[in-house]
């Protein structure tokens, strides 16, 4: 069933819309749960909150990209859970990924809060900046940043070595650092 009939089943309140998105999305969903969650019975909760999720926000919302909404969604959905039920236990690649990036992500220090967390600002930026990379470089960079893999699984899902999918990440941490303060500037 193509995107656009699924989304027709949401607005017309069908519950084909969760069939249809689970036999179409399901194994990306649980895909990205699991990588965050990495535990059966929370990725299968997870998943069932993204399909209510959707349900909840479709409609208003009209996704331009059934695919990247129901993955966003999910991804939501499994950070909060994450949060919420292993706040003492850390899944070590979820938080390395996360700190790598904390600098380029960190406060203006100039002693005021950063507004470019508000009204979805810094997801705009970030995704200008995604625009502007090389295809490759973009793919590395989501692997790592938004799916969470090791560096061992980017390798072998890119087929390349650990100093090219490690240089690559540390050249595009400094490019969006770069990208990040001149935006700032602007500010």
């Amino acid at each position: 069933m193509e995107d656009s009939d699924i989304i027709a089943l949401f607005f017309e309140r069908s519950e084909n819309a969760i069939k249809e998105t689970k036999i179409k999305y399901g194994n990306l969903i649980r895909s990205i749960a699991f990588r965050i969650l990495n535990h059966p019975a929370d990725t299968e909760e997870c998943e069932n909150d993204t399909y209510m999720g959707m349900w909840m926000s479709i409609p208003p919302v009209r996704p331009g990209n059934l695919k990247a909404y129901a993955a966003k969604t999910a991804r939501n959905q499994a950070l909060k859970k994450y949060r919420f039920q292993h706040a003492e236990k850390r899944n070590p690649e979820v938080m390395l990924s996360l700190s790598e990036l904390e600098e380029q992500l960190a406060d203006r220090n100039d002693g005021t809060e950063n507004s470019l967390f508000e009204d979805g600002e810094l997801a705009d930026i970030i995704n200008s900046f995604l625009a502007d990379l090389k295809p490759g470089t973009r793919r590395v960079f989501m692997l790592r940043y938004w799916y969470f893999l090791s560096v061992k699984e980017i390798m072998s899902e890119c087929g390349m070595s650990k100093s090219k999918v490690e240089s690559i990440l540390f050249r595009t941490r400094g490019k969006l650092k770069v990208h990040l303060e001149r935006v700032w500037k602007v500010k």
